[in-house]
C-alpha cells in the first residue's frame, strides 16, 4: 500500500517504522529539520521536506497515487487542512487524522465525514491513553489488556505471584479454571515458552490469555492474590493525557490531580472548575508533599507526567510506602525495561503501543478488524473476520490443524452468531466468524492476514 504520513512526530515516525517493516511504501512529509534528515537515513522510506498543506508538496510526495494519508501533526488545524487538500485535489480515498482539541472532538460526528470535512477516522491520543488506563483499573492485576469481538472477548496478561491459586500447576490448567479460556503465550525471563503443555506455572511468569471479558478478573485471581479496589485515585499530571484521565475517572472515583507547573495549573484550572477533580500544584515525587497529603494512602496511583524518570520514581515511592497499586505511563523502551525490572510497578502503559495499535486497526484491511501491539511491539494480537465459502476462502470449512500457519501463532476464542466459542481442535472456520489470534513475532503478521484474505474472485454478500 502507498501511504503518506504527515508529521515527523513520535507518533508519525513510530507508525512509519512499523509500516515500512510491514512492507508498505511510505512517504513522510514535514517541515525541513535535522531530525527529518536522520529519519531518512534510519528508515527505508521517502522523505519530502516542506509545508504539508501546500498542494505542490503533496504532489511531490506522490499524492496522486496514494491510497492512504495519515496526518499526525501536533496541530489539529494542519491535519484538517492537509486532509482537505488531499481530498479536493488528489482524491486520496482514505484519510486519518490526529486530533486533540476538545472543541473538535466534542463535535467530531458533525465535523468529519463524507458530507463534512473529509476525514474518515479521528485519532485522539489523549482519549486513547485514558481509555487504556481505565481498562487496567477495571481489570486489576493485569499488565496488558484489550477487548475484541464487540467487547465480548478480551486478551489480557498477568504476572504470576506467590499465593496465586494455580502456581505450580500445569499452565493449561488455566483453560479449565473458569469459563472459556485459551492460554496464548507464557513469557519466562523475557522469553516465550514453547510446548506449554509440558510446563508448570512459576512465580514471575507473564501469562497472556484469551477469555470472555466477564471471566477475565476471576482468571487473573488464579495467577495472583487480588487486592480490593478502592475509590481514591491520585494522578501525577503535567500532560493532556493526565487531564483527560482525571476528568474521565472523576465520574466514578475521587481524584486528586498533582500538577508540578504552577503556570499550567493557572491555565487548566477553569477546565476542572465544574468537575470533582481536586487540583494541586506540587511535585508528586517530593517525599515531604507525599507524606503531608498522605498520598500513600490512596488506592491507585497513576504516574502520567511528561518525565519518564519522575513517573518511575514517584510510582516506586508510593508503592514502597504502602503497597499502593501503581500504573505508570512510560514512553521510551529503555525506561520501560527499568520500570519493569523490579516488578514493583503494577502496570506500564506505552503510548506507542496504544496509539499505533489504534492507527493500525484503521489502516490494516484484508479481514483485519482490530489489532493490538504488546511486549514493546514484539508481539501482537489480531481480530480477524472470516469471509467467503469453501471455494473462495483458504480457511472456511477447515480446522486449525489443516492450515499452514506461520510459527508462533496461537488462536484464542471466536464470536460466532453472537456466541463465544472455543477454538479447539474440533473448531471449523465458518463465514462470519470473528476470531482472535496472538503472534509471538509480529514479522509473521502479513502471512497470517494473507491466509484469511478471501481469494481474488470472491464477492462479498450484499
Amino acid at each position: 500500500m502507498k501511504i503518506i504520513i504527515v508529521g515527523a512526530t513520535s507518533v508519525g515516525t513510530d507508525l512509519a517504522e512499523y509500516l515500512v517493516q510491514a512492507g508498505h511504501a511510505v512517504t513522510l512529509i514535514d517541515h525541513p529539520s535535522e531530525e527529518l534528515s536522520q529519519i531518512a537515513n534510519r528508515l527505508d522510506l521517502r522523505v519530502v521536506q516542506g509545508d504539508p498543506t501546500w498542494p505542490s508538496v503533496l504532489r511531490e510526495a506522490g499524492a496522486r497515487n496514494t491510497e492512504l494519508l495519515v496526518a499526525t501533526s501536533p496541530q489539529d488545524e494542519v491535519n484538517i487542512a492537509v486532509c482537505s487538500v488531499a481530498h479536493a485535489l488528489f482524491n486520496i480515498p482514505r484519510k486519518i487524522a490526529r486530533m486533540r482539541a476538545p472543541d473538535f472532538l466534542s463535535e467530531a460526528d458533525k465535523l468529519f465525514g463524507d458530507q463534512a470535512i473529509p476525514i474518515d477516522h479521528i485519532i485522539s491520543p489523549e482519549h486513547l491513553m485514558a481509555a487504556a488506563v481505565v481498562d487496567l483499573m477495571e481489570l486489576p492485576g493485569s499488565t496488558a489488556f484489550h477487548s475484541f469481538a464487540k467487547d465480548r472477548i478480551t486478551i489480557a496478561a498477568a504476572t504470576c505471584v506467590a499465593g496465586g491459586k494455580l502456581i505450580g500447576a500445569q499452565i493449561l490448567d488455566l483453560e479449565n479454571y473458569d469459563g472459556k479460556c485459551k492460554v496464548l503465550a507464557v513469557y519466562r525471563n523475557g522469553r516465550a515458552l514453547t510446548k506449554l503443555e509440558n510446563h508448570t506455572l512459576h512465580i514471575g511468569d507473564e501469562v497472556f490469555f484469551c477469555a470472555e471479558r466477564i471471566r477475565a478478573l476471576n482468571l487473573i485471581s488464579a495467577l495472583m492474590p487480588l487486592r480490593p479496589t478502592g475509590k481514591h485515585v491520585v494522578i501525577e499530571g503535567g500532560t493532556h493525557v493526565a487531564d483527560a484521565l482525571a476528568l474521565r475517572l472523576s465520574q466514578r472515583y475521587q481524584v486528586k490531580l498533582i500538577e508540578p507547573d504552577p503556570r499550567r495549573v493557572a491555565r487548566i484550572s477553569d477546565h476542572f472548575r465544574n468537575s470533582k477533580v481536586e487540583l494541586y500544584s506540587a511535585d508528586a515525587s517530593n517525599l515531604d508533599f507525599v507524606m503531608e497529603e498522605k498520598l500513600y494512602q490512596t488506592d491507585t496511583f497513576i504516574a502520567a507526567s511528561p518525565k519518564e524518570e519522575s513517573n518511575i520514581m514517584s510510582s516506586l515511592m508510593v508503592q514502597r510506602l504502602n503497597k499502593v497499586h501503581t500504573i505508570a505511563i512510560i514512553r521510551q523502551h529503555a525506561f520501560q525495561d527499568i520500570a519493569l525490572a523490579g516488578s514493583e510497578i503494577d502496570a506500564i502503559v506505552s503510548p506507542r503501543e496504544v496509539i499505533i495499535s489504534a492507527l493500525l486497526s484503521h489502516i490494516l484491511q484484508d479481514s483485519v478488524e482490530k489489532m493490538r501491539i504488546f511486549k514493546q511491539g514484539q508481539a501482537e494480537a489480531l481480530e480477524l473476520l472470516v469471509q467467503g465459502t469453501t471455494r473462495s476462502s483458504y480457511v472456511v470449512g477447515r480446522k486449525i490443524e489443516d492450515l499452514n500457519l506461520p510459527s508462533g501463532v496461537s488462536f484464542g476464542l471466536a464470536l460466532r452468531d453472537k456466541k463465544v466459542v472455543t477454538m479447539d481442535k474440533n473448531f471449523v472456520f465458518a463465514d462470519g466468524d470473528y476470531i482472535t489470534a496472538f503472534l509471538n513475532d509480529r514479522a509473521h503478521m502479513r502471512a497470517l492476514v494473507k491466509l484469511f484474505k478471501p481469494r481474488a474472485f470472491w464477492l462479498p454478500r450484499w
